[in-house]
C-alpha cells in the first residue's frame, strides 16, 4: 500500500503516538490534547481510536490531530484486534490517512524495551520524534541519559525527555514533532542479516503495484499466519505468498527460529544503545518500588491490602454517589413536574416527562457511580498499582475464562454493570475482555436490591437461626451468590465454546510506582462520563420512548371520558358538600378528602390505561409462557416493562394495582395489595398471586435476566456489535426463566 502525505498552508496533519503499555503514552496525549479529544472504535475491531486536535505554540494556523495508537510492545500481530497498532502507523486503516510524523514514547526507566518497538517503527520510513518520558524517576535514581547521543546513535531523530505526568517538556515536544513534518527526514533503517535483507529485496519485487514500506514486509515475513500475510495474500496473490515461504525456510535453516532473526537484531542494537546513553553516578540501590512491593505483593498482605482497596472502591461506587444519584433522580422529578404542569392532559405531555425526561434521567443517573469508578480506576493505572492487582488474583480468576484483571469490573458491577463494562478496557486480551464483560451483568447490581427488598419483606417470614443468622438475610446472601456462581460456570463454558482460550502464562509488566496528577485523572474521567452519555445515552433514550409508546397507546376515547364523568361527579359532590361547610377544620378535611378522592381516580385512570394498552394486551397474549414460572398477567406486564430498567417493576406493580407509579420498595399499601391479589383468570382463578415461591420466582428471575437497557446499550458500545448484547441478553433470559421455573415448581410443591 502506497502511502502519500500532503501538506498546505495551514500545516495540519495527522500525528500518530505509540509506546508500549504503561510507559505513559496516554499521559502525554492527555497533556497534549488536554479535553479536546474523541473517542470512537477502528473499523470492524473493538479496539478504541481516540483522537485529539492540538496547536503548536502560539500559530493558530498550525492545528494537527494527534491519534492515541493501542500500547504494544511490539508490531508483531496475529489478530486483527492486535494487528490495529501496525495499522495505524501503517496507514492500512480503512478511511484513515497515514500518519504525517510518529511520536514514539519510550520509558526511560526501561529503554531498552521502548527501542526495540521503535526500531520496528523506524522501519516504516516516517518521520518518528521520541518522547523519552519519566526522566524525572531516572535521575531521582542517580543515572543520567544522554538524550543528544541517543539522537545521534538513532540516526538523528529529535529525542525529548518529559514527563507527562507534569507537562514538562512537552511544548518541545510539540515543537520537535511539528519540525520533522515540515521537513524532509528518513530515519535511520535498521539492517538485518544478509539472508534477511536479500528476502526483503526480494519481496519488493513481488508486489505487483502495491508498494509497502519495510516494516510492511518484515510483517508479513515473521508473522505466520498473521493478518498482515492475510493481507499480502490478497494482493499478491500465491505464488509471491509461496516465495515468502520459500525465504522463511531459507531464514529457518540460518536461525533455526523465524522470531531469533528479528528479535537478535534489535535487541542486540537495543542494549547497544542502552550501553553508551546510560550512566549512573550513585550507588546501586533497591529502589522505592521494589521496597513496597515487597508488602503489597506479599502472599498474606497483599490480599489483605486489595481487599481493603476494593472494599473502598466499592462502597464508595455504591454508598458516596448514592446522595448524587438521588439529587439527579430528583432533578428530573422537578423538570418533569415542571414541563407536565405547562402542558395540558395528552400524549405530548406523557411523552416528555414520561419519555424523554425520563429517560434522559434514566442515563445521568448512572453518571455519579461512572465517575467514582473510573477515578479509583484512573488513580489506580497512574500510579502502578492496577497491574499488581490483577497479578494477585489472577490465579483465582484464571481457570474459569476470567483473568486478573476482570476483578475491578466484575466488583464495580456489584454496583452497576454499565461502569463494571466501561472498566473492561483495561484488559488487553479481546477473549478474556468479551467473557468478562458478558457475565459482570449477572452481579447484583444496585437496580436488582429494590425487588429482593420488597419481595423478601413481603413474603420471606424472619425466622431466625442460632441466634446468628435469619432467613431474610440467608435469601439475600444466596441470591448474590446465585449470580456469582452462574457467572463462573458461564466463564468457563464460553472460555470452551465462543470465545475459546488458550491456556497461557500470565505476565505483567510492573511498572514503578507515582503519585498521580489532578489533571491526568480528570481528563480521563471526564472523557470517559462524556462518551457515556454521549453514544449510550441517544440509544437508551430511544429504548425507553418505545416502551413509553407501547404502555401510552392505545387511548379509548370512551375510558377517558367515563373518568372525566367520573371526576366531575367528584368535583360537583365535594363542591355541594363544601358550600354546607363553614367550620375551617371540617372545610381542610373535605379538601383532603377531596384530593385523594381524585389522586385514587386518577391511579385507577392510569391502571386501567396499562392495563388495555398495547403493552398490557402483549403481557395477556404471552402471559401463557410465564404461567410456570407462578406468574399471573400482571406480574408479566410488569416484567416486561422493567426490561429497560429493574426497579421500574415497583412502580409498574403499583400502577396496575391502582396505586400510582410512585410508590417504592417500603410501601406497605404496595405490599398490602400485593399480598392480597387473586387470579382472575385460569385455573387458579380465586387463589392468591403471590406466594412464597412466586416471591422466589421473581427474585431468581431478576437476579440471572439482563433487565437492563444501558447495560445492553454498552456491552455493544465495548464490543463495537450487536452480536454481544444479544447473545448476553438471550443467554441470561433463558438462564433466568428455567431458574425461576424450577424455583417455583419445586417450592409450590413443598407447599411453600
Amino acid at each position: 500500500m502506497s502511502v502519500t502525505r500532503q501538506k498546505d498552508s495551514t500545516k495540519s496533519g495527522l500525528i500518530a503516538l505509540c509506546g508500549n503499555p504503561n510507559c505513559g503514552k496516554t499521559t502525554i496525549f492527555n497533556a497534549i490534547t488536554g479535553l479536546s479529544q474523541q473517542v470512537g472504535n477502528y473499523p470492524g475491531v473493538t479496539v478504541d481510536k481516540v483522537t485529539g486536535p492540538f496547536v503548536a505554540g502560539d500559530c493558530d494556523s498550525c492545528r494537527y490531530t494527534l491519534i492515541d495508537v493501542p500500547g504494544t510492545y511490539s508490531l508483531s500481530a496475529f489478530t486483527p484486534d492486535e494487528y490495529i497498532a501496525a495499522s495505524a502507523l501503517f496507514g492500512e486503516v480503512k478511511g484513515e490517512a497515514a500518519p504525517d510524523a510518529i511520536i514514539c514514547v519510550v520509558d526511560a526507566t526501561n529503554i531498552e524495551r521502548g527501542l526495540y518497538l521503535l526500531f520496528q517503527i523506524m522501519q516504516i520510513g516516517c518521520p518518528v520524534v521520541v518522547a523519552l518520558n519519566m526522566i524525572d524517576i531516572v535521575e531521582r535514581h542517580g543515572d543520567n541519559i544522554d538524550a543528544d547521543l541517543l539522537s545521534k546513535k538513532l540516526g538523528g531523530i529529535p529525542v525529548v525527555p518529559v514527563v507527562g505526568s507534569r507537562g514538562r517538556g512537552i511544548d518541545r515536544l510539540k515543537q520537535e514533532t511539528i519540525g520533522v513534518v515540515n521537513r524532509p527526514f528518513k530515519p535511520l533503517l535498521q539492517r538485518y542479516d544478509d539472508v534477511t535483507e536479500s528476502i526483503l529485496a526480494d519481496m519488493s519485487e513481488w508486489s505487483n503495484g502495491h508498494p509497502r514500506n519495510r516494516a510492511q514486509y518484515l510483517r508479513v515475513l515473521f508473522d505466520v499466519e498473521g493478518p498482515a500475510e492475510k493481507h499480502f495474500l490478497d494482493t499478491e496473490g500465491s505464488d509471491a505468498m509461496e516465495a515468502v515461504r520459500e525465504g522463511r525456510e531459507r531464514i529457518r535453516e540460518k536461525f533455526g527460529l523465524l522470531s531469533v532473526a528479528e528479535t537478535m537484531a534489535l535487541t542486540s542494537r537495543a542494549s547497544e544503545i542502552h550501553e553508551a546513553v546510560v550512566s549512573s553516578t550513585a550507588e546501586p540501590r533497591q529502589s522505592t518500588s521494589k521496597k513496597v512491593d515487597k508488602f503489597l505483593l506479599h502472599p498474606i498482605l497483599g490480599p489483605i491490602v486489595l481487599i481493603i482497596m476494593m472494599t473502598l472502591v466499592f462502597q464508595s461506587i455504591f454508598s458516596w454517589s448514592e446522595p448524587f444519584m438521588r439529587l439527579i433522580e430528583d432533578l428530573f422529578g422537578s423538570i418533569a413536574t415542571l414541563v407536565g404542569s405547562g402542558l395540558a392532559e395528552g400524549p405530548l405531555r406523557s411523552l416528555l416527562t414520561d419519555g424523554v425526561i425520563g429517560g434522559v434521567g434514566s442515563v445521568l443517573v448512572f453518571l455519579p457511580q461512572i465517575i467514582i469508578l473510573f477515578m479509583f480506576i484512573s488513580l489506580l493505572e497512574d500510579s502502578g498499582y492496577m497491574p499488581r492487582a490483577a497479578f494477585l488474583v489472577d490465579r483465582m480468576f484464571r481457570w474459569c475464562g476470567l483473568s486478573g484483571k476482570s476483578f475491578i469490573p466484575m466488583l464495580s458491577s456489584f454496583a452497576c454493570a454499565v461502569p463494571g463494562i466501561m472498566a473492561t478496557r483495561t484488559i488487553e486480551d479481546r477473549k478474556l475482555r468479551f467473557i468478562t464483560i458478558m457475565v459482570a451483568p449477572l452481579m447484583t447490581c444496585s437496580a436488582r436490591l429494590p425487588v429482593y427488598s420488597i419481595m423478601i419483606a413481603a413474603f420471606i417470614p424472619y425466622k431466625s437461626y442460632l441466634g446468628l443468622f435469619n432467613l431474610q438475610g440467608l435469601v439475600l446472601t444466596l441470591l448474590y451468590l446465585l449470580g456469582i456462581v452462574v457467572a463462573v460456570i458461564v466463564s468457563f463454558i464460553a472460555k470452551k465454546t465462543l470465545l475459546k482460550t488458550e491456556k497461557g502464562t500470565f505476565m505483567m509488566e510492573m511498572p514503578s510506582y507515582k503519585v498521580p496528577t489532578v489533571r491526568s485523572v480528570a481528563i480521563r474521567v471526564l472523557n470517559r462520563a462524556r462518551h457515556f452519555v454521549v453514544r449510550a445515552g441517544t440509544v437508551i433514550l430511544a429504548i425507553t420512548s418505545i416502551i413509553w409508546a407501547l404502555s401510552y397507546y392505545p387511548r379509548s376515547s370512551t375510558t377517558t371520558e367515563q373518568f372525566e364523568s367520573a371526576r366531575a361527579e367528584i368535583t360537583t359532590a365535594y363542591e355541594s358538600r363544601l358550600g354546607q361547610v363553614s367550620d375551617e377544620a371540617a372545610r381542610e378535611s373535605l379538601g383532603l378528602e377531596y384530593q385523594a378522592s381524585l389522586t385514587e381516580l386518577e391511579n385507577e385512570h392510569i391502571g386501567s390505561t396499562i392495563r388495555n394498552s398495547y403493552l398490557g394486551r402483549i403481557g395477556r397474549a404471552i402471559a401463557p409462557v410465564f404461567r410456570p414460572l407462578g406468574w399471573d398477567w400482571k406480574i408479566t406486564v410488569a416484567v416486561l416493562a422493567s426490561f429497560p430498567a429493574r426497579e421500574v417493576i415497583i412502580a409498574t406493580l403499583g400502577t396496575i394495582y391502582n396505586l400510582g407509579a410512585d410508590v417504592d420498595e417500603e410501601s406497605a399499601s404496595l405490599v398490602d395489595k400485593m399480598r392480597m391479589a387473586t387470579w382472575d383468570d385460569g385455573p387458579l382463578i380465586g387463589k392468591q398471586v403471590f406466594t412464597p415461591s412466586v416471591a422466589l420466582s421473581i427474585m431468581i428471575f431478576f437476579a440471572l435476566c439482563c433487565q437492563c437497557g444501558a447495560t445492553l446499550v454498552t456491552i455493544k458500545q465495548e464490543t463495537a456489535s450487536w452480536f454481544y448484547p444479544l447473545i448476553t441478553f438471550s443467554y441470561m433470559t433463558i438462564i433466568a426463566y428455567l431458574g425461576a421455573m424450577v424455583a417455583y415448581q419445586v417450592f409450590s410443591r413443598m407447599g411453600i
